[in-house]
């Protein structure tokens, strides 16, 4: 073989490993987010309140018995939610949902979204008529942007037959973060009780991993705040 055929060879070669390299590039893939495959319900309900804001600010408070994990949890499903929502929209500059921590309840008074994680469910403000997590906000429709929302969580809740006690295991918390934030966003329930991320319930005995936000809940938020971010 002559020497300008090997650098021809070695050039096509060249190029088609970067072909192969870029083709699967992770930052090409969606890793937030997958597309909705259950079509029994085409669309999400939405709230009658939207955030009139550049940024997002959640706050996470938690008992002191609640171990780490739990605030790291509630921390990474807000970040499923704005990289989701940026990788949706193809807009990496918006969509600023931050989390953070808190040490006291009263540091949570200048933010946006206050999350709450309890020992029990028995510490819910509103038990008890909830036992299981939940999130209440209150908006004034006469003046934008004015949204107060609190998001309560637990790794201990009752059971809907008011009588079982549950541990929840790990990807069942997770999934209820990902949820009651869904709806501090606007998003509200399915008609189907299961299986969808914003069914109004879960069932861990039968999913053995938390639901994927997908297509159907992205399309519903960029519905409600076109491509550009909250504000």
């Amino acid at each position: 073989m002559t020497i300008r055929k090997l650098l021809l060879a070695a050039l096509a070669a060249a190029v088609a490993a970067a072909f192969l390299v870029s083709s699967f590039d992770p930052a090409f893939a969606a890793n937030y987010y997958a597309d909705q495959t259950n079509f029994e319900e085409t669309s999400v309900p939405v709230a009658r309140y939207h955030w009139s804001e550049d940024i997002i600010d959640s706050c996470i408070y938690k008992d002191e018995n609640v171990p780490n994990k739990y605030y790291a949890w509630a921390k990474l499903a807000a970040q499923q939610w704005r990289q989701a929502l940026r990788e949706y929209t193809d807009n990496q500059q918006a969509w600023e949902l931050t989390a953070r921590y808190v040490s006291s309840q009263s540091e949570l008074r200048s933010c946006d979204v206050r999350v709450f994680i309890f020992d029990s469910y028995m510490d819910f403000p509103d038990y008890p008529s909830q036992t299981g997590a939940y999130t209440s906000v209150k908006f004034d429709e006469g003046s934008e942007g004015e949204i107060d929302a609190n998001v309560y969580l637990s790794p201990f809740i009752l059971h809907g037959d008011g009588e079982t006690e549950i541990d929840l295991p790990s990807y069942a918390f997770r999934n209820s973060a990902v949820h009651e934030l869904g709806h501090v966003l606007g998003l509200g329930h399915m008609q189907s009780a299961r299986g969808y991320l914003m069914s109004p319930q879960f069932d861990f005995w039968e999913e053995d991993d938390q639901l994927s936000i997908t297509t159907l809940e992205l399309e519903a938020l960029v519905s409600v705040y076109g491509n550009d971010g909250f504000d």
